[in-house]
């Protein structure tokens, strides 16, 4: 069960809005500068330290509960699953469901600490009030099978796979979604038509997808050729150069791996830095340029000493 929990943990998101608030207006100065050093410290893995933070933060509040307020119980919940502390997580997302009941995240991500802990009724029941929160959320059906599916809960999830196809929605978005749900499905015609369509509509992401397809079946010049589309377009993110440098990676082509990785790190907003890191390592050490990898390695340990 330790192995389980470990993996829903990889999949749960922190929500919050720490970049939107400054230590300036409405907010309480010393609160943002105490969530400010938790948020340092949870990167770290100081996970005791990082829950003291967010409680001396808290605890300068008075009266009215803000926006700061609900950012700060968000990390701090992210901090107590971390740290192995499930049942104070529970706890926090309750607050936080209590005082937004009309907040998706809250419930996914409760529902998602339910489901590591095998207590499936509860998962479930938060992650149907969660998606009765945001129908057309097509991102948090995936987000929910992904999680049931890595607990081996798979036919759970597919449901909710199926429950996002069933919604009634011609929109861009949607088709878009709705094709990766049909690639996740291994229905690949119906994945095709629908990533055509949302590229059709100007939807850039559709082109990762639909050349993982091409992939799958064998088509590694159009696969490639939609790669380079998608990578050099303006909408495209740190995640999904992580994607781009993975498959590259998987394919044996290292150099194409490096150069997207090396991509994602030089965006102005990057959100998976770890994961970008280490690709880059990996892609170095394949193309045996050991001193490189090895100098990247060492700053990786200096930003995450706490990565075993």
């Amino acid at each position: 069960m330790e192995a389980m929990k470990k993996g829903i943990i990889k999949l749960l998101i922190i929500t919050g809005i720490a970049a939107a608030i400054t230590g300036c207006g409405k907010y309480n100065e010393k609160a943002v500068a105490l969530r400010d050093e938790g948020i340092s410290q949870l990167d770290e893995g100081n996970y005791e330290e990082a829950i003291d933070l967010f409680n001396q933060a808290l605890a300068t509040s008075i009266g009215k509960v803000t926006d700061l307020e609900i950012d700060i119980n968000y990390y701090k919940a992210a901090a107590q699953l971390k740290n192995g502390q499930f049942d104070d997580a529970i706890k926090t997302y309750t607050y936080l469901i209590k005082y937004d009941p009309d907040n998706y995240e809250a419930y996914f991500l409760q529902g998602s600490v339910y489901a590591s802990e095998g207590e499936i009724g509860e998962a479930l029941s938060d992650y149907d009030a969660a998606i009765a929160c945001d129908v057309k959320n097509y991102l948090l059906y995936i987000e929910i099978y992904e999680n049931l599916d890595a607990l081996g809960y798979t036919d759970e999830g597919l449901v909710y796979l199926n429950n996002a196809l069933a919604v009634s929605d011609k929109s861009a978005e949607a088709k878009y979604y709705k094709g990766r749900i049909y690639y996740i499905l291994g229905q690949t015609d119906e994945a095709k038509e629908l990533l055509n369509e949302a590229i059709d509509k100007d939807v850039i992401e559709a082109k990762l997808y639909l050349a993982k397809i091409y992939q799958d079946a064998g088509d590694y010049v159009t696969a490639q050729t939609l790669l380079e589309e998608y990578a050099s377009s303006d909408e495209v993110t740190s995640e999904a150069l992580a994607a781009l440098g993975s498959i590259e990676l998987s394919n044996g082509n290292y150099e194409n791996a490096l150069n997207y990785f090396e991509a994602g790190l030089n965006l102005e907003s990057i959100d998976n830095m770890p994961e970008l890191m280490q690709g880059q390592v990996a892609a170095l050490e394949k193309l045996q340029r050991y001193s490189e990898a090895k100098e990247i390695l060492t700053q990786y340990l200096e930003s995450y000493p706490n990565d075993t």
